[in-house]
């Protein structure tokens, strides 16, 4: 990763997603743990934090870009939960098989290259039973919306480093294994429809 991955991304992103509009999503989902500890995958510079709920006790935060992690450090006042930071891609992820009971992403899956590897390896390190939170943009749900996306993701995807319009979250956390319990889609308000369409839900193993 260079300049523009590891200094550049970390500022825009603690910019631009750290908003109310998109907090609600992350309030919405966040405040449904239940378990003491959580592995969040794509942990970024840690604004989910604020939204654990109080029964959280340990967070093992997992992030491929070593500038989300330093610039979470530099404004890191939360002592409340135990934080331990691995950087880690999330198509490896160091843990044995079905050993944790909760995993979380956010605006996660849109970027991780490989991203079947990385479900499966959610589906691998969580115990049966285990609960996988998920707030993700993705497909939209009408074909309009879905031809821009396929157009403008080679675009997107040089820009945002990474970030995919056009990928289907429902079905690629099924066809790893995981069973949805829970779902919500939506567009987000005074986002553009390609980049808005949520998906945010529960998955058990």
């Amino acid at each position: 990763m260079g300049f523009y991955s590891n200094v550049v991304i970390p500022f825009f992103y603690d910019y631009s997603m750290d908003s109310q509009k998109i907090n609600e999503g992350r309030k919405s989902v966040l405040s449904k743990i239940t378990e003491e500890e959580i592995v969040e995958i794509g942990f970024g510079t840690g604004i989910n934090l604020k939204f654990y709920p109080g029964n959280v006790k340990k967070l093992i935060a997992v992030d491929a870009n070593k500038g989300m992690l330093r610039q979470f450090e530099k404004k890191s006042s939360n002592r409340t939960i135990n934080i331990e930071l691995i950087n880690q891609n999330g198509e490896s992820l160091p843990f044995t098989d079905n050993s944790i009971r909760a995993a979380v992403s956010t605006y996660t899956l849109c970027s991780i290259k490989d991203i079947n590897s990385a479900l499966k390896e959610i589906y691998r390190i969580l115990k049966p039973g285990g609960r996988y939170y998920f707030l993700e943009h993705g497909l939209a749900d009408n074909l309009k919306t879905q031809k821009w996306q396929h157009r403008l993701n080679p675009v997107q995807n040089i820009w945002a480093d990474g970030c995919n319009l056009n990928r289907n979250i429902k079905s690629l956390i099924t066809n790893a294994g995981l069973k949805i319990i829970e779902l919500k889609n939506y567009y987000m308000k005074r986002d553009p429809k390609i980049v808005g369409y949520m998906y945010e839900g529960i998955a058990v193993k």
